[in-house]
């Protein structure tokens, strides 16, 4: 009998540790797989810890980089004309209406709004010009003979700079047209167009001679003519430009190249008024395909010269 409970002592000892043993390794893969749970737990924590961290530290990335472009880059320099112009497919010329002009019948200063549209069709201001002239030359003189200059700068700089009075001090572009007196063929005007920061020569506008047909030639710095613009004489919009027939229809200046006068590369479209009494004028300039930035501000320019000999008040070109 001794020994039978010895044998049942021994037997619930050895369950005792088995069951402790099974217990213990039960706890253990608990333990594990709680420890698993919270490892992941705290590393999808720390990710999304980091993540936020690196967006944080992304935006203030980026922050600290426009700030530093706006403080470190020339907004009058040839870099960032070209990062203006180097994706606008199209070009926008708004006329600043003046309303003592509208009222008392006296020429003021022209001043322009210039627009760039990308492929994806995003208008954007980019530029605005200014004209500086004598109030003689304005009334007195025609356009021909009329002498002027003409600042454009960006118009995003007063957004990051506080402007003076005079707001086009620190200019992008100088336009300097002089005084001619055209006879025929001779002495044609021209408009002749400068980088403010290198005082160098970007190119120029002239107004060629024909008897019928309206031609502006479009040269480079070297003087070789780079685009040949023209128009039909027989457009309504330029044979009644001073009454509600001509205000009221499109007028179109077609862009060649000089070697190829067949073909258009673009085309320069004054846009139909609103009304008759009107005298602001707009348009639009679709840039040739792979035009440089010299060319596009060349062609721009050639737009508001288009707007001088044809579109102003005293309007009295040969």
């Amino acid at each position: 009998m001794d020994n039978n409970k010895n044998i049942e002592n021994d037997i619930k000892i050895i369950s005792r540790r088995k069951n402790k043993i099974i217990t213990s390794k039960s706890q253990k893969k608990f333990m594990r797989s709680g420890n698993q749970k919270t490892t992941q737990r705290s590393s999808n924590k720390l990710i999304n810890e980091i993540d936020s961290k690196n967006k944080i530290n992304l935006n203030k990335g980026k922050r600290r980089k426009s700030e530093f472009i706006r403080s470190n880059l020339n907004l009058n320099s040839y870099e960032y004309l070209k990062s203006l112009l180097e994706n606008m497919d199209e070009v926008v010329v708004s006329q600043e209406a003046d309303i003592f002009e509208a009222v008392m019948g006296c020429q003021q200063p022209n001043n322009y709004h210039v627009y760039g549209r990308t492929k994806d069709g995003q208008l954007s201001y980019i530029l605005k010009c200014r004209e500086f002239s004598g109030c003689c030359m304005r009334c007195c003189c025609s356009v021909d003979n009329r002498e002027f200059s003409m600042k454009i700068k960006s118009a995003i700089q007063n957004e990051y700079e506080n402007t003076d009075n005079d707001e086009f001090s620190d200019s992008l572009i100088n336009i300097i047209k002089s005084c001619r007196c055209p006879c025929i063929c001779c002495i044609r005007p021209i408009m002749n167009i400068f980088l403010t920061d290198k005082n160098k020569k970007l190119g120029s506008v002239e107004h060629g001679f024909s008897f019928c047909d309206p031609i502006f030639n479009i040269y480079d710095k070297n003087d070789n003519e780079i685009f040949y613009i023209t128009a039909e004489c027989c457009q309504c919009g330029l044979i009644c430009r001073n009454n509600f027939l001509g205000k009221t229809d499109e007028v179109h200046f077609f862009i060649y190249k000089p070697d190829e006068r067949t073909t258009p590369v673009g085309d320069i479209c004054k846009k139909a008024a609103k009304s008759m009494f009107s005298i602001a004028d707009n348009y639009s300039i679709f840039l040739p395909r792979n035009s440089t930035p010299e060319e596009k501000v060349l062609l721009t320019i050639a737009g508001i010269m288009i707007d001088y000999q044809y579109f102003e008040r005293n309007t009295k070109s040969k």
